[in-house]
């Protein structure tokens, strides 16, 4: 039984598994200040112990941190301003779709993948730090190997590359990481992660903040699973202010005009003779 899930009382699996159609895939065991969650459509204030479950979205603000552990012992810290979006993948392993912000990663079997704006970079037995802006995306391997997947074009990276790659050039690598990308990194990062799960030894209750509003929605709605989060969000359709921020963008998202304009789907009456 991997750590994370040690240390949580039986009777917690019971009754999650029953209160959640959402599968639990890992648990949240550093959380600052800054940080939160977002399951369907509500944010709920981050904390040490809270279950992470498939479809969850992890946000950190610029000076926040959030650690996440996962099945196999894989650990994940995420830092900065950005985001992950947490989705069980195939075969096992995970999906962790990434914004923007710092990045490290000491995956072990089955891995992960993760998903940055530029491309995909596949970890099942490696340690890698990364930073992204979106325009740029960078990766230093510690140990290991790991492989880079842009459309048709993979690259394998060993120990001790350094690998960049922007929205307007191909991958880049060099031996040892630049002084800029070291400068720019989370003091922590240069040290191991560490497993904190069986510290941890109760589970909080999730503490609502907000429901998603469409300026958070819209970057999600914009991207590459646009269709999942159409139907994610469409519950959001009922509250009057978020409606009146997609009616301007509503023919964004097909999917939502029977709810945005429903008399456009009445039954039309036949005309009087």
């Amino acid at each position: 039984m991997t750590a994370w899930r040690r240390w949580l009382p039986i009777s917690f699996w019971l009754i999650a598994g029953s209160a959640s159609a959402a599968p639990e895939v890992g648990a949240v065991t550093l959380a600052d200040a800054g940080t939160r969650v977002l399951r369907g459509a509500t944010w709920y204030r981050l904390a040490p112990g809270i279950a992470l479950e498939d479809g969850d979205i992890v946000t950190a603000d610029s000076k926040a941190n959030a650690q996440l552990e996962f099945k196999g012992d894989t650990l994940v810290s995420l830092a900065g301003e950005g985001s992950l979006h947490v989705t069980a993948g195939k075969g096992g392993g995970l999906v962790l779709t990434w914004t923007s912000g710092s990045l490290k990663v000491a995956a072990k079997p089955p891995g992960l993948r993760v998903r940055t704006p530029l491309f995909d970079a596949d970890f099942a037995d490696v340690i890698a730090v990364m930073r992204t802006d979106g325009a740029s995306t960078e990766v230093f391997v510690e140990a290991g190997s790991a492989r880079f997947v842009d459309g048709t074009v993979t690259r394998d990276a060993k120990r001790g590359e350094y690998w960049r790659k922007t929205a307007i050039a191909p991958f880049e690598t060099r031996t040892l990481a630049p002084k800029a990308f070291v400068d720019a990194l989370p003091r922590h990062f240069l040290d191991p992660l560490p497993v904190l799960a069986p510290r941890l030894k109760s589970r909080p209750s999730l503490v609502a903040d907000h429901e998603i509003t469409y300026a958070e929605a819209e970057p999600w709605l914009s991207g590459r699973d646009r269709a999942a989060f159409e139907k994610r969000f469409a519950g959001r359709l009922r509250d009057p202010v978020f409606r009146r921020a997609v009616e301007p963008y509503a023919s964004r998202y097909p999917s939502w005009d029977r709810m945005l304009h429903p008399e456009k789907y009445l039954p039309k009456t036949a005309p009087v003779k």
